[in-house]
């Protein structure tokens, strides 16, 4: 994507706050800071009411999305960018589950029918608020390992 003035004054105008954030990044090759945006939006914008909006874009917590958007577009253009497996997400989970205590909210590795789930262990697969990770197929090595490590962890703590 390239940057124009006229996109940034669209994104003013639809109050996209995301897009003008990803823009100003655009344009200064890196993440801007919010007085970068504040002065951008003070610039380019071509109304009153642009202009004044511009604190409460720069100084907004959607920055954080956006900078999320930049940071994967720039990932991406070198090619270093990984396509999430579920791998990273089950071992955080797991992570989490070894140095946090126990408590209701406890959750276990699972096995589901093709994927390993973290769900709570008294409710199983019932669990509503159950969170899938990565495919069973092409990890088993990895999968098993996860959910001995949480077999073991189970058995230490009595649950």
């Amino acid at each position: 994507m390239k940057f124009t003035k006229k996109a940034f004054r669209a994104a003013l105008k639809a109050n996209d706050q995301t897009e003008v954030w990803h823009l100003a990044a655009i344009k200064i090759g890196r993440i801007p800071t919010r007085h970068e945006v504040y002065t951008m939006v003070k610039e380019i914008s071509n109304s009153q009411r642009d202009a004044g909006r511009a604190f409460s874009i720069a100084y907004n917590s959607i920055r954080k999305d956006a900078q999320r958007k930049a940071i994967d577009e720039a990932w991406m253009r070198r090619g270093a960018y990984r396509q999430n497996d579920g791998r990273a997400d089950a071992l955080d989970m797991l992570r989490r589950l070894l140095t946090e205590n126990c408590g209701n909210y406890t959750k276990v590795p699972m096995l589901g029918h093709t994927r390993l789930y973290f769900c709570h262990p008294g409710y199983g697969h019932a669990d509503y608020n159950k969170v899938r990770t990565c495919a069973i197929e092409g990890n088993e090595e990895f999968v098993n390992k996860i959910v001995k490590i949480g077999e073991k962890f189970m058995a230490k703590h009595n649950i």
